[in-house]
């Protein structure tokens, strides 16, 4: 299936916004640095927004054009030409998704930190195949099943770049006991084997927390190589948007209420118990 190409992937435009980022650092005109990259101005602007797709070789040739040195910024750019249009298992996927989606989809595959928080249901990303089933059956507008715990599964266990990825979780309790118990002990084992992994990080804010910063909804927060800026994701009944600001200081408020993974460890144990 064709990937969508109504706008151009966020990785082509995050790309084109590297490169003029470094044009305007080096205070070039679209004339004098295109005429310096051997192209014509045209090009240049396709380039900068993201219409014209560069491999990495080119890349290279870019920014040895613009006399850019060994920096961790030129091996974003190289690494991000490799790419444009996303990981690869997004692809079949594509067609069907939004373009925002297919994006942000994409920005979460190029983050190596992930802090995502639910309420009052489980993060997407550490949902357990029989709890993510239970949703996509019930979704509204109907979905295809399989489809959608496909595009889940590999969401799930990508890793940025070959290499383990950070995951800070962190939900509220009502989150554990919303579902039907064979569905829910699946759901809390699952919890349970992913707090050993050294890579992630499980939280639960208890029903005595009273009320917190985190009440508005479900929310990500993504934190990328090199680069400091963070992007957050909000969870609603619409699916999946854009957040209008960086969410990093509510997602520090959580923080502050959530219990300690070791004693979040034993109420999901507890949960756990009682549905067995």
């Amino acid at each position: 299936m064709p990937v969508d190409y109504r706008a151009p992937n966020i990785n082509a435009r995050r790309l084109g916004l590297h490169f003029r980022q470094i044009r305007e650092a080096l205070e070039l005109s679209y004339d004098s640095a295109s005429a310096r990259l051997g192209h014509d101005a045209d090009w240049l602007i396709r380039l900068e927004t993201g219409f014209e797709q560069v491999t990495p070789d080119q890349a290279r040739e870019i920014l040895d054009g613009y006399g850019v040195p060994p920096h961790d910024m030129r091996t974003v750019v190289i690494d991000l030409a490799s790419r444009p249009s996303g990981p690869p298992w997004l692809a079949p996927h594509a067609e069907r998704l939004k373009a925002l989606v297919r994006d942000l989809y994409t920005l979460e595959s190029e983050a190596t930190t992930v802090h995502t928080y639910g309420i009052p249901v489980i993060p997407e990303l550490v949902r357990a195949e029989p709890y993510a089933r239970l949703g996509f059956e019930y979704h509204i507008p109907e979905v295809d099943v399989e489809e959608e715990w496909d595009l889940l599964r590999r969401r799930q266990r990508h890793r940025p770049g070959g290499l383990p990825r950070t995951l800070d979780v962190i939900f509220c309790e009502s989150a554990l006991r919303n579902g039907p118990p064979e569905v829910m002990l699946a759901q809390c084992a699952h919890l349970l084997e992913l707090a050993e992994d050294e890579h992630t990080s499980v939280r639960v804010i208890p029903f005595n927390a009273g009320a917190h910063a985190g009440l508005h909804g479900s929310f990500d927060v993504l934190e990328f190589p090199v680069i400091k800026d963070r992007i957050s994701f909000v969870h609603g009944a619409l699916g999946i948007d854009l957040a209008g600001s960086d969410l990093s200081d509510t997602w520090r408020l959580i923080e502050d209420v959530a219990l300690p993974p070791a004693g979040s460890r034993d109420m999901i144990s507890t949960v756990m118990h009682e549905y067995g």
